[in-house]
């Protein structure tokens, strides 16, 4: 479960797409919208690993 008194860096493995800091957060990270990177997770599940390989190989 997420710590809503930590705001700052997300979590180093999975996206929470629930958290608006993690959305803004791994975005900024991936440089991608925050539309795309909520669609990435939909299609690639949570991990951030699978979120990279989605989006390397759909952008």
């Amino acid at each position: 479960m997420d710590d809503k008194a930590k705001t700052g860096k997300a979590d180093d493995t999975r996206i929470n797409v629930s958290e608006s800091y993690e959305v803004q957060y791994w975005s900024e990270k991936f440089n991608v919208p925050q539309e795309t990177l909520k669609d990435a997770v939909r299609v690639a599940g949570s991990q951030v690993e699978e979120v990279r390989k989605y989006l390397a190989e759909n952008n």
